[in-house]
């Protein structure tokens, strides 16, 4: 248990600042949140982060209350996801802050896209056709779009502190 210790101060960046990471996580998760709905319509695929959430939460349910926590779930992961790339992943990833950023969305739709057969078979909106199959073309490539628009704002809200890349 002592390594564990000495090894996370070396894990953390030094010039992390947690307060504006989870501003930057909050107006990332805002613009990713406005993609999302906008997509919905522009792509004609209906899936919903939000809405997938409220399924994990109350099933077939719907009420303000779970549509409220869903909403908040998904703004409390933004936010997640930018202490994340604050504190440890931004340093070693190459470019311009923007580039940074957007490499990072774009990385976590490669590192979760694996789990998407096993939303398809139990998630309880997609069985019950409520919401769309998300091993599909379509919702891969409207994700990345989605996760492209969220890590190009934290990138350029949540810059390099320590000038590379400028």
């Amino acid at each position: 248990m002592k390594k564990v210790g000495k090894m996370l101060p070396g894990l953390l960046a030094r010039d992390w600042k947690p307060g504006r990471a989870a501003f930057a996580g909050l107006i990332a998760t805002l613009i990713y949140s406005i993609a999302m709905e906008s997509d919905k319509f522009l792509i004609g695929n209906r899936f919903s982060d939000v809405r997938f959430l409220e399924g994990m939460l109350a099933g077939e349910k719907r009420s303000k209350r779970i549509n409220a926590l869903a909403w908040l779930l998904h703004f409390l992961n933004g936010v997640a996801l930018a202490e994340l790339y604050a504190a440890v992943v931004k340093r070693f990833l190459p470019g311009p802050a923007w580039l940074r950023g957007t490499i990072f969305g774009e990385a976590f739709v490669f590192v979760i896209w694996w789990i998407t057969p096993l939303a398809d078979k139990y998630h309880p909106l997609i069985r019950n056709g409520e919401m769309p199959h998300l091993f599909r073309w379509r919702s891969f490539w409207q994700n990345m779009l989605r996760h492209a628009s969220y890590g190009l704002a934290l990138g350029f809200l949540y810059p390099n502190s320590d000038k590379r890349g400028k």
